[in-house]
């Protein structure tokens, strides 16, 4: 069994290094979830539209086959199945929102910079910022939202989702976007920009949803609204083009792409799955060699066959059970007979007693 774990784990070539940056964190887990289904359903040809979900499914069921051999493995395996799940929804969830933020951005009609998904690290400080816009008026820290629930932010800055009007503790946001202008203004500063002003400003990219905010350090708003926030600020043209160069050099020198952070230890997941198959795999195999010998004996056994050579596939048992059969219908039909024959004598009585 040691064998087939390690056959496993050697076929599964996704996250094999140590340090990814977000651009790569996406790839990496779609590819680690078709390495998880071509395992579990390497005997189906057509499984491309197999997700990890199917791969959990499937590990019960098998597990449920073979007498719960493996319970203890098979929850390990579903945890980190669903944390892997929940990361790709978020992930794709987020991709779409921002991939709609930058298309709104680009209908700015007014001189402007847009950096994207800008890493930064200062001492204990880290951040990341979905999208910085630079304007001859301002700086703008785009946050990116795309929740299917309505949110509520409090006068403290807390995040919450509004789920059947329960409210859902996210985040702080006002500590998450005080980060993201501290360390914004610590790299504009390296550049002489250190009075620049710098909007927050948190856009929803689902309009369905109710939005209510008491932070009055953050701005919210829909997608819809995004471009007009930023064109139609209040203030003087204060930054000049070259101010403006600059200030992306200033930002694109301060970019820091470290380890994207994991949701669980991918090295053990592979393990614990790994071992979850191999047990399975192995119950199967013994399963088959225990079921397929009394089958043929059975078979062997319970066939009669004649002086002539020739089969009869009913079995003793079967033979006196249709003979009961029998003897019970005659019985039957031969007291069906005898009421008949007793109902017309009496009818012929009662005709002669008539005349």
């Amino acid at each position: 069994m040691e064998k087939r774990i390690s056959e496993i784990i050697s076929s599964m070539t996704s996250f094999n290094k140590e340090v990814f940056n977000k651009s790569e964190y996406l790839p990496e887990l779609l590819t680690l979830q078709r390495e998880l289904v071509d395992v579990t359903f390497s005997d189906v040809p057509d499984r491309d539209k197999l997700r990890i979900w199917d791969v959990e499914t499937h590990l019960e069921k098998m597990n449920a086959e073979r007498g719960y051999i493996a319970n203890e493995l098979l929850k390990k395996v579903k945890n980190g199945c669903h944390i892997i799940c929940n990361t790709i929804k978020a992930e794709m969830s987020g991709q779409a929102g921002e991939y709609k933020t930058f298309r709104s951005l680009e209908t700015l009609r007014c001189k402007n910079a847009i950096l994207k998904n800008i890493e930064f690290k200062l001492g204990d400080h880290r951040t990341e910022l979905d999208a910085v816009v630079i304007t001859r008026k301002a700086a703008f820290i785009i946050e990116v939202k795309n929740p299917g629930k309505d949110i509520f932010i409090d006068e403290r800055g807390n995040y919450c989702r509004v789920n059947n009007d329960t409210l859902c503790f996210d985040k702080n946001i006002g500590e998450k976007m005080n980060d993201k202008e501290y360390l914004l203004r610590a790299a504009l500063s390296k550049s002489g920009f250190e009075d620049i002003d710098i909007l927050n400003i948190v856009v929803f990219t689902n309009s369905a949803i109710h939005v209510e905010n008491r932070y009055p350090y953050i701005n919210t708003c829909y997608l819809s609204d995004l471009p007009h926030r930023i064109m139609k600020l209040d203030g003087e043209f204060i930054y000049s083009d070259t101010d403006i160069e600059n200030m992306v050099a200033a930002i694109e020198a301060s970019k820091c792409y470290e380890e994207y952070p994991m949701t669980i230890d991918i090295s053990t997941f592979k393990k614990d799955f790994a071992c979850l198959m191999a047990t399975l795999e192995k119950a199967e195999i013994k399963q088959l060699e225990n079921v397929k010998t009394p089958k043929a004996e059975i078979k062997h056994k319970d066939l009669k066959v004649s002086p002539s050579g020739n089969v009869h596939k009913e079995t003793k048992h079967q033979q006196m059970k249709a003979k009961r059969r029998y003897r019970l219908a005659s019985g039957i039909a031969a007291s069906f007979t005898a009421a008949f024959l007793t109902s017309v004598a009496l009818a012929g009585g009662a005709i002669l007693q008539k005349s």
